[in-house]
């Protein structure tokens, strides 16, 4: 990057220390959960009193989340963590959007890749599950079995289906996510080896069309400069933002953060990044806090 480069980056984005600098403007607030409001383990520091701050306002939280899980499921893991559900008006999820989806479809026999939590996904409809890579019409990928997992247990599983040529529905479009100190591998990096070796994918969730097109069927606010997608992805969160020319904040201390240290990505990594990436929010903050 040439010098002049690096300054025009800088000086697009806006750096904020606390959320209470630019909450006001906005009326709805679409926020990822993973990343930004926990950790997959326990809600962050912060976020009852950002929550508290927008509800006081009368303004509107929808949750929003690439966890291939139904918003029912995930709604009863936030009550868990202690989340009241006064505080947000729904959860949004890919899991909820490869549900509908897959309510619609023919096929029959199914491959899931995923943990036996996950096989909600086709409760309710009328699916087999199938072990024999050959008789497979269409793959549900909702993601790695265990937190330890890597992408190399998984290529002969994949080098079998595609042989086959089935579909896979990838429910989760993320390649990576931060789950207590750890980073874990997801159905996005399965879903990008599987399209490698000649497959085809279909992605529900973030940054894709059809998750926010569900989120604005609940959203009374029609004005999307007044919409704020808060989120930790540049691929996900801030591309989706970008896509549906929507104003977004980045938590940097989320899925960017210096995988070495553990600390939030400085601001010289963070220019590099979105110069390279070429996805600039409009906003960023460390954590979310007010």
């Amino acid at each position: 990057m040439i010098w002049w480069e690096k300054i025009l980056v800088m000086s697009n984005l806006i750096e904020l220390k606390n959320f209470s600098e630019i909450y006001e403007n906005y009326d709805v607030f679409i926020v990822d959960l993973w990343g930004v409001v926990h950790n997959g383990e326990k809600i962050f520091n912060g976020i009852y009193e950002v929550l508290d701050k927008i509800k006081l306002l009368n303004k509107k939280v929808f949750f929003m989340t690439n966890a291939p899980r139904r918003s029912q499921v995930i709604e009863n893991q936030l009550s868990v963590f202690g989340l009241k559900r006064s505080l947000y008006e729904c959860v949004i999820s890919s899991g909820e959007i490869t549900w509908q989806s897959l309510k619609k479809k023919d096929y029959k026999y199914c491959y899931i890749i995923g943990p036996e939590r996950d096989h909600h996904l086709i409760k309710g409809l009328d699916y087999q599950v199938s072990k024999d890579y050959k008789n497979v019409e269409i793959i549900i990928n909702t993601g790695p079995w265990g937190f330890d997992d890597k992408l190399e247990n998984y290529k002969p599983i994949l080098e079998g289906l595609v042989k086959s040529k089935p579909l896979m529905i990838c429910s989760n479009p993320d390649k990576i996510v931060v789950r207590g100190d750890r980073f874990v591998i997801c159905a996005g990096l399965l879903a990008q080896y599987y399209e490698s070796i000649g497959g085809k994918v279909t992605y529900f969730g973030k940054p894709y069309n059809e998750i926010y097109n569900y989120c604005y069927e609940k959203i009374p606010q029609k004005n999307r400069r007044k919409i704020l997608v808060i989120g930790d992805s540049l691929d996900n969160d801030i591309m989706g933002a970008k896509n549906q020319n929507l104003d977004s904040l980045l938590v940097t201390d989320g899925i960017h953060r210096d995988v070495n240290s553990e600390k939030s990505i400085d601001k010289a990594k963070l220019n590099d990044l979105i110069k390279k990436k070429k996805i600039t929010p409009t906003y960023y903050i460390r954590d979310l806090i007010f």
